[in-house]
Order: structure tokens, then sequence, then C-alpha cells
């Protein structure tokens, strides 16, 4: 009797707890309704767009996860500072490719296609749509600090960490981190520039 009345009692936690986090889903609708809140709006200039949706994706990256799952292996040989660096500038160019293309999803609408959460990992399946194209986007998230966060996106089948992290291995390989970190810095300026 006491067995199952203490397996009951784990089951009813596990099932509380389960209910006890947000749902991913929600926090990627939040983040895609407040960008495209501001896309679309016709009043604003393409400049004060980029301006008003300026730091408002990083709110809900994990960066250091995403630093350190772009890096790979190299995250561990980095000192403490590379690392610290890597990521604000990893962070900056996202940001600039991003908003560089604000101009392509500005018509578009998104659709909630399914979501899938194990333990404190979630995968969140979407559908940017406009006249032209439907590119299917997947975010992949963590639960940490009381929230779901982005560590990874998969847009149209490729993973933004894996092509990166390809690309950067690459040049790490060939120049050592003060080379990658100052192809990344001449790449963060002439975004800026250029915005």
């Amino acid at each position: 009797m006491n067995k199952i009345l203490l397996s009951g009692l784990f089951v009813l936690m596990f099932v509380v707890s389960s209910f006890a986090l947000p749902q991913p889903q929600a926090q990627v609708e939040q983040m895609v309704d407040s960008i495209l809140g501001v896309l679309q709006q016709p009043e604003l200039s393409a400049e004060e767009k980029k301006a008003q949706i300026s730091g408002r994706v990083q709110e809900y990256l994990n960066v250091q996860s995403m630093s350190r799952r772009t890096l790979g292996t190299h995250w561990e040989e980095a000192t403490e500072e590379q690392r610290q660096r890597f990521s604000e500038l990893f962070v900056r160019i996202l940001e600039g490719t991003y908003l560089n293309r604000i101009g392509d999803y500005s018509d578009g609408t998104v659709k909630y296609l399914k979501q899938r959460v194990k333990d404190t990992k979630a995968i969140v399946d979407t559908l940017i749509v406009s006249d032209e194209l439907e590119i299917p986007v997947q975010y992949k998230m963590i639960y940490t600090d009381g929230s779901w966060q982005v560590f990874d996106l998969v847009i149209e089948g490729v993973s933004l960490v894996r092509n990166y992290r390809s690309s950067y291995g690459e040049i790490i390989r060939r120049a050592g981190y003060d080379g990658l970190l100052a192809l990344m810095d001449e790449k963060v300026q002439a975004m800026e520039t250029s915005m």
C-alpha cells in the first residue's frame, strides 16, 4: 500500500512539475509578435524599424549556450576573455544579419506548427509565409533562469549554429582565435556602416 501511495505521489509531483514550466511556443510567439509588430508599421522607415528591433532579439537568446555550441570543442581551448569577446561579436553579427534582411519578412505571417518538450529542452516548429514563399524555421530552446531561450535556429533545414561552427572552426585552425576575432570585428564594423 505504501509503495502504491509513494508511486502515486511521485507521478503527481512529475505531472505538476511538468505543468509548472511555461510553454516554449508562447515564448517564441512573444518574440515574433514583438518583431512583427514593428515590421508591420508602414509609417516607420527601414532604419527606424532596425533601431526598434535592435536588441529585442537578444532578450530571447541564450548567448552563452549559442556561443559555446558554435565554437564546439574550440570553446574549451579559449580563454575567458576570448569567450566573452566571441559572444559579444557573435550576437552583433547575428543581429546585423537579421536586421539587414528585415525587408524579406515585413509582409510575412508566422504559422506555429508544433512544439516538442523534453525536460529543459524544446523544439518549436514554425513556418514563415509570404506571398511568394514559405520558409520553415525551427527554434531549439533551453529552459534556464525562469524562461525558454533560443540556442539554435534551423532555417530551411540548415542549423545556424552548425553553419557557423564549420566556418569559424576552419578560421581558428588557420589563424587562431585572434584571427577569428579580428575577422568578426571587421564584419561587425562593415555591417554597422551599411545599416
